[in-house]
């Protein structure tokens, strides 16, 4: 009797229990992504095939493959090599880049590839090669350039344009490479290179770091259109897509993959008795083999990772303080000049050395992770120690937010020294990088000139951000008499920004590339930032003792000039007009200082030209960031520059290289699918950071009124340094095989789970309890 009662009640409860225990199944187990998506029917896998996706099945080779918005296919990437022949004449070099795409894909493809640039280069020719065939590229307004572009590759012929992002960012894309074939791009540029502290050296970009760019803000002002009313917004990177190329997890690939490889050749023709030839950063990969007292060829004993870059320098066996150089092109009846000289060391005038009011503005964003925040903390801390008791500082840090060290800059005292250093050493990186805030804050003078103190503002970033623009902008019309010092960090510094900061900020820059540099590169900077500039500048040619007329001169207006920093003018003469000296004329504290440079004994070189259109372009751009320039006086500008690209045939914001094939390659009845090349991590960077790390280190309130907030570093930095702390053990847990739970990620499955068999339990009970009662 009371078996059979529990089996009736059983079956009463049979449909609810095993909804509930499926219920339950679901929540205990989620459903895997192959459950979640259904493949593709026969039809669409098809048509997915035929847009040259394919499925891990179907690869039998190493290939890189990207995801895409199908579950189970990817596009495999173009694969890309690339080999940098550098010829050094002087302080002239004349590089050629050739990329080599090779389409890995069984589709006809676009590849599309972002790649750096010297910030000063002065891109004048593009080459393609198809089989056995050099196609030419010819210079095109940059508009023109992409509708020569987009109809080759309509038509199915192979193309190739060259285009500008940034002056040290540029972009490849080829068009209609066949399945299996390669297609062989060629690059040229020509730039100076002028000694720094008594060296000369060739800086070779060789991965653009993935940048920040900051969201879209609300204006006020409310737009209306056939899609209704909205808010306007000004977007401060309005070509952010085209920055952000994808980026290669290197936690994905096996060990030693060398993605994006790069040889290099440098041969260098010095002019003079060579001293010592080193490389930087790769300094275990490099040959040197001597041709001669003053030549030398350089290169890799094999292909290295395009993940940082390669830095090439040499000194003179004995130097000449000060070094001056002249070299000289005719064009067109034109005579151009590109002049150089170091001044004598600045020691023979004595310490003049001023009180200095110092900030210091220190990135802490996640694109600092790794190796570079441990190389801005080491910078940081030994600024901090150089002080002098009768300085003041302050210290801002930043990433998605900021906050201070303290309200207003303090005393350099032992004590608030030690305190500042104790902060500084439990700085870490992460989150975004809103750079504007707290340069802004930076550059807000408030005590005027009235204390008599030289105002600086040291800027250590690896200038990971897309808006550059916005930034440079504000430098200028915030400047006052501030003076803004920048130290690149990492090994891919975004040297553009940090460049024209610096010019722009009327200070100087230095780069910080690895660990074991910190102490020499530092030493550098507080040289610079201790002796007295040279302010005031002009450079003026002269014939006969009298100024020329007409001779046009870059830069405009002369930047000041900073201990151990070379003086670099280009000068270009209308056809008829002469000069035989430059005369640079400024300040040095309260001395007069002047030098002369005789023109009449330059030297011949091809392309001094293009290299004085690229400085006379660089100066038109920084113009135009100028406060008090109108919409038409930015109309004048543009103009001007599209003139002097075209005129002199090099690359600009506003002209494009683009080499076109007369024979049609892909098929009428064939699509292409565009395909980008992903770049290198740069190396150092943490990849755990980069590729999933969203928080932000600062806590201070998000509804604070005042931008400025008093907040102690230490407690900014607490909770990233818990999170480290974590990830650390979690790493070491698991390298020994132990399982580490993310405690608190999933409390609402085991809830729910949890409230399942509770329920489950409770019908067992009422069965039971009845049985009893029976």
């Amino acid at each position: 009797m009371i078996g059979r009662r529990i089996r009736t009640a059983l079956r009463r409860s049979a449909a609810p229990l095993v909804s509930l225990s499926l219920l339950a199944g679901a929540i205990i187990a989620p459903p895997s992504a192959a459950q979640a998506q259904t493949p593709a029917r026969a039809a669409d896998a098809s048509k997915l095939a035929a847009e040259g996706l394919v499925t891990l099945e179907q690869v039998n080779h190493g290939a890189l493959l990207l995801k895409t918005d199908k579950f189970g296919w990817y596009v495999p990437a173009p694969a890309l090599d690339t080999s940098i022949k550098a010829d050094v004449s002087g302080p002239i070099a004349r590089i050629v880049v050739t990329q080599k795409f090779r389409n890995v894909a069984k589709v006809f493809v676009e590849g599309k590839y972002v790649f750096p640039m010297p910030e000063g280069a002065a891109v004048d020719t593009l080459k393609m090669r198809v089989g056995d065939r050099w196609i030419e590229g010819k210079i095109e307004e940059r508009k023109e350039a992409k509708k020569i572009y987009e109809e080759a590759k309509a038509e199915g012929k192979v193309a190739s344009l060259v285009e500008q992002e940034r002056p040290n960012m540029f972009t490849t894309s080829v068009a209609n490479i066949a399945p299996g074939a390669v297609v062989v791009v060629q690059i040229e540029y020509q730039e100076t290179l002028a000694p720094r502290e008594g060296a000369f050296g060739l800086r070779l970009p060789l991965v653009v770091a993935p940048r920040y760019s900051p969201k879209p803000t609300p204006v006020q002002l409310v737009k209306f259109g056939p899609e209704g009313w909205y808010e306007a917004k000004a977007d401060p990177v309005p070509d952010r897509e085209r920055i952000t190329p994808p980026v290669v997890d290197p936690r994905s690939e096996e060990k030693g993959t060398l993605r994006n490889p790069v040889d290099i050749v440098v041969d260098i023709e010095a002019g003079f008795p060579l001293g010592r030839i080193k490389s930087l950063y790769h300094g275990g990969q490099v040959k040197i083999e001597p041709r001669g007292v003053k030549a030398a060829r350089v290169t890799l004993t094999g292909p290295i990772k395009a993940d940082r870059d390669f830095f090439l320098s040499w000194r003179p066996a004995k130097f000449s303080d000060p070094y001056a150089a002249a070299f000289t092109e005719e064009r067109d009846g034109e005579s151009h000049y590109v002049a150089m000289l170091t001044p004598p060391d600045a020691a023979a005038i004595g310490d003049t050395r001023r009180p200095r009011e110092v900030i210091f503005v220190q990135d802490v964003s996640g694109s600092m992770g790794g190796e570079s925040i441990t190389q801005a903390r080491a910078g940081l801390e030994m600024a901090l120690k150089r002080l002098s008791p009768d300085d003041t500082f302050n210290i801002i840090i930043f990433n998605d937010k900021f906050a201070v060290f303290e309200e207003n800059p303090v005393p350099a005292t032992p004590e608030n020294i030690a305190r500042a250093v104790e902060s500084v050493r439990a700085l870490q990186a992460t989150g975004g990088t809103e750079m504007l805030p707290a340069l802004e804050v930076a550059l807000k003078d408030a005590s005027g000139a009235a204390d008599g103190r030289v105002r600086q503002v040291v800027f250590l970033t690896d200038g990971a951000v897309g808006n550059e623009r916005q930034m440079l902008k504000l430098i200028s019309k915030e400047l006052g008499r501030n003076r803004l010092f920048t130290v690149g960090i990492g090994s891919a510094p975004n040297s553009y920004f940090m460049t024209a900061a610096a010019r722009a900020g009327r200070g100087a820059h230095v780069f910080i590339g690895d660990l074991k540099e910190v102490r020499e590169r530092m030493e550098t900077l507080f040289t610079k930032i201790e002796t007295p500039a040279v302010v005031d500048m002009t450079i003026t040619a002269l014939k006969d003792g009298r100024p020329v007329a007409n001779a046009q001169i870059s830069p405009t207006p002369a930047p000041d000039l900073y201990a151990g920093d070379p003086v670099v003018a280009t000068v270009r003469l209308p056809a008829g007009v002469e000069a035989d000296t430059l005369r640079f004329t400024g300040l040095r504290g309260d001395a007069k200082w002047e030098m002369e440079l005789p023109l009449s004994d330059a030297r011949k070189r091809p392309g001094v030209s293009k290299l004085w259109a690229r400085e006379t372009i660089r100066d038109l751009e920084a113009l135009r960031l100028s406060p008090d320039v109108t919409a038409k006086d930015q109309e004048k500008i543009d103009a001007d520059i599209l003139k002097t690209a075209l005129d002199f045939g090099i690359v600009s914001r506003l002209t494009s290289l683009v080499a076109v094939d007369v024979k049609r390659t892909r098929p009428a009845d064939e699509k292409a699918v565009r395909k980008d090349v992903p770049l290198n991590l740069p190396a150092g960077w943490d990849p755990e950071i980069f590729f999933e790390s969203k928080e932000a280190p600062v806590e201070a309130g998000e509804d604070a009124p005042a931008l400025l907030q008093k907040t102690a570093l230490t407690r900014l930095t607490a909770a990233a340094k818990a999170r480290e702390a974590a990830r650390a053990a979690k790493a070491a847990a698991k390298a020994k095989g132990l399982a580490i739970p993310d405690t608190g990620a999933d409390w609402m499955l085991r809830g729910l789970a949890g409230l399942a068999l509770l329920l489950f339990g409770l019908v067992l009970w009422r069965v039971t309890r009845r049985s009893s009662a029976a």
